[in-house]
């Protein structure tokens, strides 16, 4: 088993929205090339029946170049199974031969310390589950045509790098839950922290590589994909810099001081269109904010796939999966819609 592989217009009136709709439409005609992007699906039933029926199909059937995936495969209330890992397992088989280009998500790994392990009745250690992850995903190369060019980071999984029609793309392992940096009850927060620093430095010196080889190769575009929302920050803790892992689900730190300037640094170094791909949230936004970290050519992507009901019985999120066009020549370099739905994330 092969186990890894973005017009403006004036409208009046009424008609703003058909005319937004079209020119959304010449956007996406117009494009280099699309690929999918999947993320925070399936975690229900209702999940597994659209990802299963209308997703997975219209995914083969595109002829699309490769497939990123952001993490969080399963739900993140739900325990860390092998039939969740096999699920994913058969999900990259069944796309082949497409690529699947897979980088982890909290789900999978950082939560799983809110179930017991049933031999030691103990919250489960997420660190031995990233090492299964890694094993299970990463253990052989992602299976691509030799043209794209796949390079990956060694003992770091989740961090790849690749080319295609001139756009360089890296997938960089940033996981929400303050990166591992919180919610430790399973492990030595001693032991979290330092694997955190190291995961942090892999992230940054990838951006760092993934920038520098853009500018070199001239590129058309840079996409960065990962699994965090980075803004996903409480606005008192927002810049406060973590000093190491806590292991109480309060959040008293910002994460990602780094990795977003890294991220913001990387788009002016390479100076071209670049847009960052993540997961981890519901609303399904393309939009230029970026917690403060913002760049003139930088785009930020939240993709469909978290969805639900909140406690207060209010819908969230978009039940799909994402379509990214790439335009880098255009007014809009990049843009998306619903895989399934068509729908198209609000700015």
């Amino acid at each position: 088993m092969q186990r890894v592989r973005v017009i403006a217009a004036v409208c009046f009136m009424a008609l703003a929205g058909a005319c937004a709709s079209s020119q959304q439409e010449e956007n996406t005609q117009g494009a280099l090339f699309a690929f999918p992007v999947i993320g925070d699906i399936p975690y229900s039933d209702s999940d597994r029946k659209v990802f299963h029926e209308e997703i997975v199909p219209a995914i083969k059937a595109g002829g699309y170049p490769f497939v990123i995936h952001i993490g969080d495969y399963k739900g993140g209330g739900a325990p860390c199974t092998p039939e969740e890992d096999e699920a994913q397992l058969a999900l990259i088989e069944t796309l082949a031969p497409i690529p699947v280009f897979y980088t982890p998500g909290d789900n999978e790994w950082t939560d799983c310390d809110r179930h017991k392990d049933a031999a030691t009745g103990r919250p489960a250690s997420e660190l031995a589950r990233l090492a299964r992850l890694e094993t299970l995903f990463f253990a052989e190369p992602v299976a691509a045509p030799e043209e794209i060019y796949v390079r990956s980071l060694p003992n770091a999984p989740g961090n790849a790098i690749w080319d295609y029609k001139g756009v360089r793309f890296a997938t960089v392992h940033v996981v929400g839950t303050g990166n591992g940096r919180r919610e430790v009850m399973g492990d030595d927060p001693a032991d979290a922290a330092r694997l955190a620093d190291k995961r942090e430095r892999d992230a940054l010196n990838w951006l760092t590589v993934a920038a520098a080889a853009a500018k070199i190769e001239n590129a058309k575009a840079l996409v960065i994909a990962m699994h965090a929302d980075m803004t996903d920050v409480k606005a008192e803790n927002l810049g406060v810099a973590c000093e190491g892992a806590a292991a109480s689900r309060e959040e008293r730190c910002d994460a990602f001081v780094a990795l977003r300037a890294a991220v913001r640094g990387a788009a002016i170094g390479f100076g071209g269109p670049t847009l960052l791909i993540h997961g981890d949230t519901a609303p399904f936004t393309l939009r230029q904010s970026f917690a403060g970290d913002e760049a003139g050519n930088l785009w930020i992507l939240n993709a469909a796939g978290d969805h639900g009901v909140n406690p207060l019985g209010v819908p969230y999120g978009v039940q799909d999966a994402t379509f990214v066009f790439i335009d880098p020549a255009g007014t809009a370099p990049f843009s998306a819609k619903g895989v399934a739905s068509g729908q198209r994330p609000k700015e």
